[in-house]
């Protein structure tokens, strides 16, 4: 019984001493509560759309404020079509809603009053928002604004999916879900290459020969790099070729923005080894910073304007964010130049503060060791 004792004492005493067993016990859930508290929302999320209005008649001033005064609308007044339609194009708005030089006279005389809704197919959920929400400011405003009531049925909504037309979930799910996969395999592969180096005692060893510093980062970037690229090209191919998912964008241009995904994650997965000399760690933290942020904060599945002001702050230096936003305007809407080089210049600028870091962060590992 007294051995007993003495081992649990011992285990409760490696338990304190080990910060990765707290980190699981007690800073893990911690994390996965405030992102499902705060960050993740179901509920309604705010649109941006634009409008543009050909209706000359005063009455249709108040449809304008209806739309204003919506909680769930932010509004974009324009004077041409194509100007709103490139903002569509850009992702600067979700939709768009045209009315005709005759709607409001077309209600008046109790005639059939068409409006035009335009919304962004590429993301199923927000073009169903879209759609819902301008016909019912619609509707409603037409029950509050008439003495005499005119029929709902008079109002016809031609309403149009860019890019998406059968508004099939799965042509933006599954090449956004390339960015989750390449941010595993980015993340964690590589959070265990420089502490398996530590826990196995041959990281002073190595930095006692000839090699460089740079060589020895180079030397684990470059092999994964490879890895990584070789399992894009091929989960690419089984989007296009085998799941049917439509590819309008330039394939080199989707394997250089791919690449410098890529670079980042190896910079975020090596950045955590050089900090952690236990595999273990690594492994946990590449979990809790890597995965989790990706699945729950990148927009794939919850909308980031639905977040917090702070959370969609945070999102904003989330690679996954910047990549799922042009590998899904890659495949489903081409390569609009815009989106390309704001993520490149994004996801490359990271990626060289992560090469920078880790580097530094090794010197000072090295420094306290001897």
């Amino acid at each position: 019984m007294n051995n007993t004792i003495t081992l649990i004492k011992k285990e409760f005493l490696q338990i304190i001493r080990d910060s990765s067993s707290i980190m699981i016990a007690f800073v893990l859930p911690l994390i996965i509560l405030i992102l499902y508290r705060y960050a993740i929302n179901l509920d309604t999320v705010k649109v941006t759309l634009g409008v543009k209005n050909d209706d000359l008649n005063p009455k249709i001033s108040s449809l304008m404020g209806a739309f204003d005064k919506n909680n769930f609308i932010k509004m974009s007044y324009f004077n041409s079509k194509d100007e709103m339609y490139k903002k569509i194009i850009n992702s600067d708005l979700k939709g768009g809603i045209i009315f005709p030089n005759d709607f409001t006279s077309n209600l008046i005389n109790n005639k059939k009053a068409q409006v035009l809704i335009i919304t962004d197919g590429s993301e199923a959920n927000l073009a169903n928002y879209v759609q819902n929400y301008s016909k019912a400011t619609i509707e409603n405003w037409l029950e509050n604004s008439f003495s005499a009531k005119p029929n709902l049925q008079l109002i016809t909504s031609d309403i149009r999916f860019w890019y998406n037309q059968d508004i099939d979930s799965h042509y933006f799910i599954l090449p956004g879900s390339l960015a989750i996969t390449m941010n595993m395999i980015g993340i964690l592969l590589t959070a265990l290459v420089i502490s398996r180096e530590w826990e196995r005692g041959t990281i002073e060893a190595l930095f006692c020969t000839k090699i460089t510093k740079l060589n020895f980062i180079l030397s684990k970037y470059i092999p994964y790099f490879s890895l990584g690229i070789i399992s894009f090209i091929f989960n690419v191919f089984l989007c296009i070729k085998v799941f049917k998912i439509p590819f309008m964008g330039n394939l080199f241009i989707l394997l250089f923005v791919g690449g410098l995904y890529l670079f980042c994650c190896l910079g975020v997965g090596l950045l955590i080894s050089s900090m952690y000399k236990e595999q273990f760690s690594s492994s946990q933290m590449a979990l809790s910073f890597g995965l989790l942020p990706a699945l729950m904060l990148s927009g794939l599945i919850y909308p980031i304007n639905s977040m917090p002001k702070i959370f969609q702050y945070l999102t904003s230096i989330l690679p996954p964010r910047y990549f799922i936003t042009f590998i899904q305007s890659e495949f489903m809407a081409g390569t609009i130049p815009k989106i390309v080089l704001i993520n490149s210049i994004f996801l490359f600028i990271l990626g060289l503060i992560l090469f920078f870091a880790i580097r530094h962060n090794l010197e000072m590992r090295l420094e306290k060791c001897r």
